[in-house]
């Protein structure tokens, strides 16, 4: 496949070699809290100094804590901020639904106000959503992109449907969802219960050091928080025989990032599906690893590249690959610059 392409030809570096992490209160405290609707404020941490500017968006629920391996890395090379979505972290919280729109829409007022566009959009998991929708509605607002193992809009569908052909029973896909958007009512008991809260409620991060793992268990178990995220998750996760909210409001629009560089970051490991047999659960993997390249054809200059040893959270399995694909893409836009001047 055109799009797929060995990792060895692109990476100049090893990527067993360590990122150094940012220091640890480089993230306890709000850094710049930026107005974005009023009164609300969304806060933006930034170092480093050049052009373009990259801005790292984390996965549903995740706040920025998820990018201390890669920060300070990319910081190095130019201006590096993160962020945290409106109820996560030192952000404070939205009125309404944590919907794909509504959450492009304060992404655009943040670059706006912060004065910081067009950007180099990092996006994990959730966040490769908001960065296909920015792409949609707010094209001027970016430079280029790198997607880390990024949901996409009908991803439950095409996922379970890849399970069935292999053999998988309905029942299975069924039991999966249920399970998945059992969560969703979970967030929402927990947000109403005195502290301390359960263990289920909010869990120590234990990829953390410990001074980070307790902010993130202390911010994680505000009902603010466990509100939003059961909202962004509900947004995102189809109910039976429907589709979600997300895929409705992405299917509304011409998501292109036109010839922009963008580099899709795909895990190398296999995950296993609860109620699924070794072969089904493969054919699924191989659904979500096409899903993926079908968001990097979404530019004429898109690339995937799958990461040996990793999972989900590429960023702290193999935090290199990150900051090599997002080197490229800055050092892409820089050329691109130079030969139009």
């Amino acid at each position: 496949m055109r799009l797929r392409t060995a990792l060895a030809g692109l990476f100049l570096t090893v990527l067993s070699a360590a990122a150094e992490p940012v220091p640890d209160d480089f993230y306890t405290h709000a850094a710049r809290l930026v107005v974005v609707d009023g009164q609300r404020r969304l806060n933006l941490a930034c170092m480093g100094q050049g052009s373009p500017t990259v801005l790292f968006d984390g996965g549903q629920g995740d706040s920025m804590l998820v990018w201390r391996l890669v920060q300070g890395e990319v910081a190095k090379l130019t201006h590096a901020c993160a962020y945290d979505r409106a109820g996560i972290g030192f952000s404070d919280p939205r009125s309404g639904v944590s919907d794909v729109r509504a959450i492009a829409a304060d992404l655009h007022s943040l670059l706006v106000a912060a004065k910081i566009a067009p950007i180099v959009y990092v996006g994990h998991s959730g966040a490769g959503l908001y960065g296909v929708m920015l792409a949609a509605t707010h094209p001027e607002d970016l430079a280029g992109g790198v997607l880390v193992e990024p949901a996409f809009a009908n991803q439950w569908n095409v996922i379970s449907a890849a399970g069935t052909a292999a053999g998988a029973p309905q029942a299975a896909s069924d039991a999966l969802l249920v399970a998945m958007r059992a969560q969703i009512p979970r967030m929402r008991e927990c947000a109403a219960l005195p502290a301390p809260l359960p263990d289920d409620c909010a869990r120590l991060d234990k990829r953390l050091p410990s001074d980070l793992g307790a902010l993130k268990k202390a911010q994680n178990s505000r009902p603010s928080y466990l509100l939003t995220k059961a909202s962004e998750v509900e947004s995102f996760q189809n109910a039976p025989n429907d589709i979600s909210l997300d895929q409705k409001e992405l299917e509304s629009v011409t998501a292109s990032f036109g010839d922009k560089p963008l580099i899709v970051l795909t895990r190398g490991k296999e995950v296993g599906n609860p109620g699924f047999t070794a072969e089904q659960s493969a054919a699924m993997n191989r659904a979500w690893t096409a899903g993926n390249a079908r968001l990097a054809a979404l530019s004429t200059r898109g690339r995937q590249i799958i990461v040996p040893d990793s999972s989900h959270y590429i960023q702290y399995d193999q935090p290199q690959a990150v900051i090599e694909a997002v080197t490229q893409v800055v050092m892409d836009v820089r050329d691109r610059r130079q030969a139009h001047h």
